[in-house]
């Protein structure tokens, strides 16, 4: 069986490099050809299910057609929300796994760092403030609020000083992102007329997808998935260590600085149409990378295609969790994530 050996967790500057990992390609295409396949039943699943249930046969002629009031409901309600799911589930997991590698901290996220939450307080100043702003200028304030957070975060914790500890990186995006989180609450208390349209800003979900939302996150998303892609050889170097990757001829900053870049256009793209959905970029990478080892290449495309699994089956369970009503779905991705992240948060303080 063919192998390829990368290391299993990224080092920093001056730290020896860990041993290898053995990455099985056999094990790699097995556990893609399970995601997919779960993936396409919690899309038949997502898309049956509603006020109305709608079987599979009726689901999968709505792809098609539209020549019943039920496999009308199916393509202009129920698919958007469900491929919505995914895309969003792909962006954030591709982007966790690019933050995780670029800081050298396995508990990076997009929504631990602060990134979701600053996208989020400035799509929110602009619907409160500004209503008339839609669309794409929507996204573009998006991402310059996932740049200002992250940024930010990453200066407060000291990257670029040295190694920075991952508790130490964690408790600095969870300030920011309380502190981020207490400012769109408060745009949503002085606009108490704007609340339904902002509500789901707060915790992030796709239970009001249009086409017009996925339409306008695709050409972005599709971008920002490609720019992951691209980088995903420069990171098995970069997680090699700083002095290793210089010598072995990378520009280290250029790596980081696209894949900061990158995050931001996938982490703007997704909090501007469905909020700052948590944890999704913490749990697909570690998932993945426990099952398949660590080599990027075959980590981002398996970490998206777990994102956007985790994704479709959270918003499922969003309409479980107090029927006949439903709750956002950054709901249960927290409650599902939150317990990971302090097991691994606890994990990385006892290895410093």
């Amino acid at each position: 069986m063919t192998t390829s050996t990368v290391s299993t967790e990224p080092a920093t500057g001056g730290s020896p490099a860990p041993p290898p990992a053995r990455t099985h390609h056999g094990t790699a295409a097995l556990v893609a050809l399970v995601c997919a396949g779960v993936l396409v039943v919690g899309t038949l699943w997502g898309l049956s299910l509603g006020s109305e249930h709608i079987g599979w046969g009726t689901v999968l002629r709505s792809w098609f057609s539209a020549d019943s009031p039920a496999q009308e409901i199916v393509r202009t309600i129920r698919m958007p929300r469900i491929l919505l799911a995914a895309l969003v589930g792909a962006n954030l997991a591709a982007a966790g796994t690019l933050m995780q590698a670029i800081t050298a901290n396995p508990v990076a996220s997009p929504d631990i760092m602060g990134v979701n939450a600053g996208a989020a307080v400035v799509v929110v100043t602009a619907i409160t403030v500004l209503p008339s702003i839609a669309g794409a200028p929507t996204i573009l304030l998006a991402f310059v609020g996932a740049a200002a957070a992250g940024f930010t975060v990453m200066a407060l914790a000291g990257m670029g000083s040295g190694k920075v500890s991952p508790v130490r990186l964690a408790l600095a995006g969870v300030t920011a992102s309380t502190l981020l989180v207490s400012l769109t609450q408060v745009l949503v208390i002085f606009h108490e007329n704007d609340t339904q349209s902002v509500l789901f800003w707060l915790v992030g979900g796709v239970n009001f997808a249009q086409w017009h939302d996925v339409t306008t996150a695709l050409p972005w998303s599709l971008a920002g998935l490609a720019g992951a892609m691209a980088l995903a050889r420069s990171l098995n170097i970069l997680a090699l260590g700083e002095d290793m990757a210089r010598g072995l001829g990378q520009n280290v900053e250029r790596t980081r600085a696209l894949g900061a870049v990158t995050v931001i256009v996938l982490c703007g793209a997704t909090v501007a149409v469905a909020g700052p959905i948590a944890f999704v970029g913490l749990i697909a990478p570690h998932i993945v990378r426990r099952l398949v080892g660590s080599n990027h290449v075959i980590v981002v495309p398996l970490s998206a295609l777990t994102g956007a699994a985790i994704t479709v089956y959270a918003d499922i369970g969003s309409r479980y969790v107090n029927p006949p009503y439903e709750v956002p779905t950054g709901v249960v991705t927290a409650l599902v994530g939150a317990p990971i992240f302090i097991y691994l948060a606890r994990r990385q303080k006892a290895r410093t």
